[in-house]
């Protein structure tokens, strides 16, 4: 078939046209596909959004952890067992009938009122103790107790037994003297134990002493 010269020159310019789409379509969606990228790039990220708690304290920054609490306890309750077994010791050495009663006390925690080996007193200590020991029946407060001995005028004529005293004004502690500076009482943090008069807490608060006028 025979084509005029204005049939091929239309041939011509419609393949000239349609060549040209193909560059421009590309054109037009690489750049609709680079806006599209850069707005994707622009979005906030989920790790951005999280930065304001990067700087949140964690359950590490805790200072006092767990295993510290522990360790803290095993040592607290490793220094009471020392110090039961060197009251223990003591008392065992003195070899008297106070010091012989006096052993299966120690340990004994402290209870505000109590007034037996599950948890005592101060006073309750003493009390069961001149009961069993010395068959006197004592008044249960410290300061009561206080009012029911002959007082020293110094310590130096103190003798196993005799009863010792300590408050800044008013009593508020009392213990069993033994020889020395010892004497056995219920700490209030270590329960039933054996101390020394001469350790800075007792020697500032120490009040008075006495014996009993019903002592042998």
């Amino acid at each position: 078939m025979k084509w005029s010269l204005n049939r091929w020159l239309l041939f011509v310019l419609v393949m000239f046209l349609l060549s040209g789409c193909i560059p421009v379509n590309e054109a037009l969606n690489g750049s609709s596909r680079q806006r599209t990228s850069q707005q994707r790039n622009n979005k906030p990220s989920s790790n951005t959004s999280n930065n304001s708690n990067s700087n949140k304290p964690t359950s590490n920054n805790n200072p006092t952890s767990s295993a510290d609490n522990n360790s803290n306890s095993s040592q607290t309750n490793n220094a009471n067992s020392s110090i039961y077994q060197q009251s223990k010791d003591y008392l065992k050495k003195r070899n008297t009938k106070l010091a012989d009663y006096c052993v299966s006390w120690v340990g004994t925690p402290h209870v505000l009122g109590g007034n037996s080996r599950k948890g005592v007193d101060c006073s309750g200590f003493v009390y069961n103790v001149y009961k069993e020991v010395f068959d006197i029946v004592l008044p249960r407060r410290s300061a009561d107790m206080e009012k029911e001995v002959d007082l020293y005028d110094s310590k130096s004529k103190m003798k196993e037994g005799d009863l010792v005293f300590f408050g800044k004004s008013n009593v508020n502690h009392v213990g069993i003297f033994l020889e020395g500076d010892k004497f056995i009482h219920t700490s209030t943090s270590k329960g039933v134990i054996v101390s020394s008069l001469e350790e800075k807490y007792w020697k500032a608060n120490f009040k008075s002493c006495g014996h009993h006028p019903k002592m042998k």
